[in-house]
């Protein structure tokens, strides 16, 4: 089976549920040649279920896996992903970023409870971002990370919000050595000494390419709006 994710033809072939229920969206079949070949053996699988957590099915682990492989090999593509919930509003992506169990997920909500149909969430966890022609955009991927949301849809990307939790809900401007540090860690990083290099370079055209903030939030609905306001209100 061929697949489009961040328009690059993607070939694989899914053996369980999950990932074959979620790629059907992106299903191609135009003539282009294959950019990526992914494959996911049975005896890797039998890896990943011995080091998973209770309760983590193999069909969440083959998505999991054909996640982590196209992550990997897409990034010689300009192509990188942002572990993320991608909140997309007038046309525009914002991708809120965060360690898991921060609430990125939950702060993205409050933006639905806040803002209703004027904003949607296109991938609750692993969109990818594409570096080309000087611009950047956010895809949406066949990737869900377990919610449901995995859409396939990509918009200009307007701005990286770095999550992190206090009492107070405030925005503030990092430094790019701040960024990269936090990108780091929130992307596909584990990778070999030449896809690092390509990985470096798309960090840096990043760079010049969209717009960083931390938002430092509460659970409060007013997290939602005080981030509107700073982010998208002074644009």
């Amino acid at each position: 089976m061929r697949v489009l994710i961040a328009d690059l033809v993607t070939e694989l072939n899914p053996v369980y549920e999950d990932s074959k229920r979620l790629v059907v969206p992106f299903v191609y079949e135009g003539e282009r040649e294959t950019d990526i070949v992914l494959k996911v053996s049975e005896e890797y699988l039998d890896d990943l279920c011995r080091r998973a957590a209770p309760g983590v099915t193999r069909s969440q682990l083959e998505n999991f896996a054909f996640s982590t492989a196209f992550n990997r090999r897409a990034i010689p593509f300009g192509t990188m992903l942002v572990h993320s919930s991608a909140l997309i509003y007038d046309g525009g992506a914002y991708l809120f970023s965060a360690d898991s169990g921060v609430g990125k997920s939950f702060h993205t909500r409050l933006w639905l409870q806040a803002f209703g149909g004027a904003v949607h969430i296109m991938n609750d966890d692993k969109p990818v971002v594409r570096l080309y022609d000087g611009k950047a955009v956010a895809y949406g991927t066949p990737f869900d990370g377990g919610s449901g949301i995995a859409l396939n849809e990509s918009f200009p990307l307007r701005a990286i919000v770095f999550i992190e939790r206090g009492e107070q809900n405030s925005v503030r401007v990092p430094s790019n050595r701040e960024v990269l540090q936090k990108l780091y860690f929130q992307t596909a990083h584990i990778v070999s000494a030449k896809t690092a290099e390509s990985m470096l370079e798309n960090f840096d055209k990043l760079l010049s390419l969209t717009k960083f903030y931390v938002l430092t939030c509460n659970m409060d609905i007013s997290a939602a709006k005080t981030a509107f306001d700073a982010i998208i209100r002074n644009e």
